[in-house]
């Protein structure tokens, strides 16, 4: 038999989809490890999201324009072996002080990855002339909807080794596990349509520069940083106390593990279900700006459900609406990006657009850190599902008008 041909676009949900899958299974163990075991309080938890956004803010541009001067093949190796050391690290020691450079680590290997993936898919298939820009923003849906689906096989195998064994082996055999990913990047990854920008004779200062000329000079690409800010201002509250939230106000102690691993099973089939109706909406030339307006006001909702009650089951579904949504948000939001990127600079635009998401979630972090030890987390969810709403109103500024109908 015959092997099939080379598809860039298979190969590109397969990998980046086997990745998130991994991921959605170690932050599960990481929220118990450090809610349940090691008992971390609201601002120890924003803490560990500060070290991390820090360290994006500080890499984020420089490992993109490095992906777009040498290679995004090597960049995506780089980032899964630099995330696995994360995740072994993070379950490597009880002592708080410790696992906290860990998150540093990760955060480094991310911004490998960000945007790199993206713009490596985006050269291999305008490459071969086959694909649009349509086809890459539903392209990007369909990688996202296969890590949630890889997502729903590695939640319920954590849940039975932990359980098993304990939170910390099985942290360690999925950090292990992401950086074999990274051979299984060198591997089946081809990057024969790019051309490095040392190539061009064009060096690290002038790609920055030109990356930051091309947001500045496109209003959609200003619009959609402004979109990034708001909704990262609040989606630290969620991603770090949320889940603490959840657990307190149920009384959940003994089997954590499994009742958190539930939920986040429920999350992913929520996720999966929004990442396919978005990818329906899509097809209909919708528009990823004005999808992004609806799908933040969903999240703004269910923010604001999940933060006005102590009842677990209520908290679950709000939660549920928001987080489905804001996964959906992250394919439709790259596309957004993709769209209006240069080619020459496409790596560094989209870091650009996660050093805007490592500020917002910084300078909110740790806002929100502060607030929740003056007053309460549901007051902090609150005023997140507030900005989530701020958001929706702002991606209207990114909506391209459409021609009028003639008139007969």
């Amino acid at each position: 038999m015959s092997e099939k041909p080379y598809d860039p676009a298979r190969v590109f949900v397969r990998a980046a989809g086997l990745s998130e899958g991994i991921e959605w299974a170690f932050w599960l163990v990481l929220t118990v490890w450090w809610i349940v075991e090691l008992n971390l309080g609201a601002f120890e938890l924003v803490l560990l999201g500060t070290v991390l956004e820090t360290s994006v803010l500080l890499a984020e541009t420089p490992t993109g324009v490095v992906a777009d001067l040498i290679s995004r093949k090597r960049s995506l190796i780089i980032a899964q072996v630099l995330m696995g050391i994360g995740f072994v690290w993070a379950v490597a020691s009880t002592n708080y002080w410790v696992i906290l450079p860990a998150q540093a680590m990760f955060g480094i290997g991310w911004t490998f990855r960000s945007g790199a993936d993206t713009a490596w898919v985006t050269d291999e298939l305008k490459g071969i002339g086959e694909h649009t820009d349509e086809d890459l923003e539903r392209l990007l849906i369909r990688k996202h909807r296969f890590g949630i689906a890889v997502a729903l096989v590695t939640l319920p195998t954590t849940i039975i080794v932990g359980t098993l064994t304990s939170v910390r082996w099985v942290g360690l055999a999925i950090g292990i596990l992401q950086i074999c990913m990274g051979l299984y990047f060198h591997l089946n990854l081809r990057e024969e349509h790019f051309v490095p920008g040392k190539h061009s004779e064009r060096g690290f200062v002038e790609t920055l520069k030109d990356g930051i000329l091309a947001v500045r000079s496109a209003p959609r690409l200003r619009a959609l940083v402004l979109v990034i800010v708001a909704l990262d201002l609040g989606s630290e509250a969620f991603d770090r106390l949320g889940y603490k939230h959840f657990l307190d106000s149920g009384g959940i102690d003994d089997g954590s593990l499994v009742v958190l691993g539930i939920l986040f099973i429920a999350l992913a089939f929520s996720g999966l279900a929004a990442n396919a109706v978005a990818g329906r909406v899509l097809q209909t030339n919708f528009g990823v700006a004005r999808l992004a307006v609806v799908l933040l006001a969903v999240a703004a909702v269910g923010g604001a459900l999940a933060s006005i009650t102590n009842i677990v089951v209520v908290i679950a579904m709000g939660y549920m609406l928001q987080d489905s949504t804001r996964e959906a948000l992250w394919p439709v939001l790259e596309g957004w990006a993709n769209r209006d990127a240069p080619s020459q600079v496409r790596a560094t635009v989209h870091s650009l657009m996660g050093q805007a998401t490592a500020i917002a979630e910084l300078v909110g972090g740790l806002a929100m850190g502060v607030i929740a030890e003056l007053t309460s987390i549901p007051v902090v969810l609150g005023i997140a599902a507030g900005l989530f709403g701020l958001s929706s109103l702002l991606a209207t500024r990114g909506v391209e008008q459409r021609p009028a109908e003639p008139r007969h």
